[in-house]
């Protein structure tokens, strides 16, 4: 056994969340070793939309319009399409932007422009075109070292700092590593939340009509499926097409825009991956007599909806678990990946923050009091869109050339163009998540509502600090430093109370003095502090207690006479 130099942050787990924690870790520049038993990014399809809010994530980081060129093409609809066939006939459409459209804001198709008023609309991307960005930007930092090909056996908790026990795949090699801290970004089966002792809480494998219980995904390639069904549905191409009819239900999710697709159907009780016919189930599912296309089989492999779980405890003593080892979705909402990112984020300025001296080790203990209640939020809310479209009742009726057909299908377009509102145009659900722990300021007014259809931007304390476009065509949180920030919005040229207050609790901050009325009105004060992920800590319109102000934003303790204390 080679015993390795200790680090300050060992992740486990080299998906989204790992790797977004990585990225947050070393653009502060905090030492931190990333293990990933997979050499390579995945190579078939996984999460494949991004939200708004992740995306204002990526852009906080730089490589946003990166994660933007990838996916399907540039004018690509990434429409949500509902039929009864793929060669029958259409029920409704869920119009969503291109991306090319989404990057100039010209065009908000269903969404509605006043509803989203971010520069970074969701991007329909898939996770292993994503994945490889991610891994190039880690590359940029100097305090993150890589271990892709390396499993862990072993983690343990320990008083002054943790261990992990990991072995080269292709050596055989086991390397003894140990860490201040150690974060499990490893999934459903982590090892991390397994030594913690902690488990799922939550509904498990719920039974429905479709996006419940065991399901099959089949990534194939077939250069000739849109030419075939160029007079049905698909003659204006879409993201998502959804496939309602008595004899089955299924999806079709274009992941390049041109020749490779997702195919997701349920399994019947008892069946397996290898008892299913893939040339019948795309006969079935087109509506064609045969499948007049070549088609290779890239993947196939099963797995279960029905999930609405959350771990009791996201930190035990030096580990943490974020992402799916903290919680696990069904993936109507597409939140999963979006609240892996969300997590890693929150976590990864608080760790930082405790490495670098500049706020105590209580201040992670906000980590768990933050993310917690939000992944119940977003768990709940993937649960409510699949009982909304699994147990849809599909009439026997719907495909007739009948008066009664006719009433079925104009019910059921109804129904279904209903539940995309809900399901996709979740501006509330992406932008409006408000955290409230005891980092955050509390205020006496009425807090804006948390409802998923419904954003509405405020500089309430603990909001997202919404994006307003200045007067110069800039981005207000563009102008954000990389950790804490104290906006400026008044009259007051006082700035210097803010810098030596953070200076005397060496705490990095940046002032941004932007005295712009419309900026001002949404924020409601001439003082903001914006946290490191850009959330609202505290507004008031004087800078008398600086202090105070961001000694509770970091977590350090203040007595009523104002001493503090770490």
């Amino acid at each position: 056994m080679t015993h390795i130099a200790s680090t300050d942050v060992i992740i486990v787990g080299g998906g989204p969340s790992g790797l977004m924690l990585a990225i947050e870790l070393g653009c502060r520049n905090v030492p931190c070793l990333l293990i990933e038993p997979q050499l390579l990014p995945p190579d078939r399809p996984k999460a494949n939309a991004t939200s708004a809010r992740t995306m204002e994530h990526y852009r906080r980081r730089g490589f946003a319009d990166q994660v933007r060129k990838v996916g399907m093409a540039a004018d690509y609809p990434q429409d949500v399409m509902y039929c009864t066939r793929l060669a029958g006939k259409e029920l409704a459409r869920f119009r969503i932007p291109s991306r090319t459209q989404a990057a100039q804001q010209s065009a908000f198709g269903d969404y509605g422009e006043a509803a989203w008023p971010t520069p970074e609309l969701p991007h329909r991307g898939q996770q292993m075109y994503i994945e490889p960005i991610l891994r190039q930007q880690i590359a940029r930092y100097p305090s993150v070292t890589t271990r892709y090909g390396w499993q862990v056996d072993q983690v343990a908790d320990g008083a002054e700092h943790a261990r992990v026990v990991a072995t080269d795949v292709a050596t055989q090699r086991t390397h003894e590593l140990q860490a201040r801290y150690v974060v499990g970004c490893d999934g459903p089966r982590s090892i991390v939340r397994h030594t913690m002792g902690t488990s799922y809480e939550g509904a498990s494998q719920e039974q429905r009509d479709y996006f419940g219980g065991q399901m099959l995904s089949i990534h194939f390639r077939a250069a000739g499926l849109y030419p075939a069904l160029a007079h049905g549905p698909l003659a204006q191409p879409a993201w998502q097409s959804w496939v309602m009819n008595p004899q089955l239900r299924g999806i079709l999710v274009a992941i390049n825009g041109v020749d490779e697709f997702g195919m997701g159907i349920q399994l019947k009780p008892g069946q397996g991956i290898d008892d299913v016919n893939v040339d019948a189930t795309l006969r079935t599912l087109t509506g064609l007599d045969t499948v007049p296309f070549d088609y290779e089989v890239l993947h196939k492999s099963s797995w279960t909806a029905g999930f609405m779980l959350v771990a009791e405890q996201f930190q035990t003593g030096r580990l943490f678990i974020a992402g799916d080892a903290a919680h696990l979705f069904t993936p109507t909402g597409g939140m999963g990946y979006n609240t892996s990112i969300d997590d890693a984020v929150n976590l990864g300025w608080k760790l930082a923050a405790v490495v670098q001296g500049w706020a105590p080790e209580s201040l992670l203990h906000t980590y768990f009091e933050e993310r917690h209640p939000i992944a119940k939020r977003n768990t709940q809310f993937a649960r409510l869109m699949a009982e909304s479209i699994g147990r849809m009742p599909i009439p026997a009726s719907l495909e007739q050339d009948t008066t009664e057909g006719e009433q079925a299908r104009v019910a059921l377009a109804h129904a279904v163009h209903a539940h995309a509102h809900a399901e996709f145009n979740i501006p509330g659900l992406q932008l409006g998540l408000r955290y409230q722990s005891r980092i955050v300021a509390r205020e006496s007014g009425e807090a804006p509502p948390d409802a998923p259809n419904v954003y509405v931007p405020s500089g309430f304390a603990g909001c997202r600090a919404p994006f307003v476009k200045l007067a110069d065509g800039r981005w207000l949180p563009d102008l954000f430093g990389r950790d804490f920030t104290v906006l400026a919005l008044g009259p007051q040229s006082d700035e210097h109370t803010w810098l030596e207050a953070a200076s005397a609790l060496t705490l990095p901050l940046t002032v941004v003095h932007q005295p712009d009325a419309a900026a001002r009105a949404l924020y409601g004060a001439d003082w903001v502090l914006v946290r490191p992920d850009h959330h609202v800590a505290w507004r008031g319109n004087s800078a008398q207690q600086a202090s105070a102000v961001l000694a509770q934003a970091a977590g350090l303790r203040v007595d009523e006479g104002m001493q503090i204390s770490r």
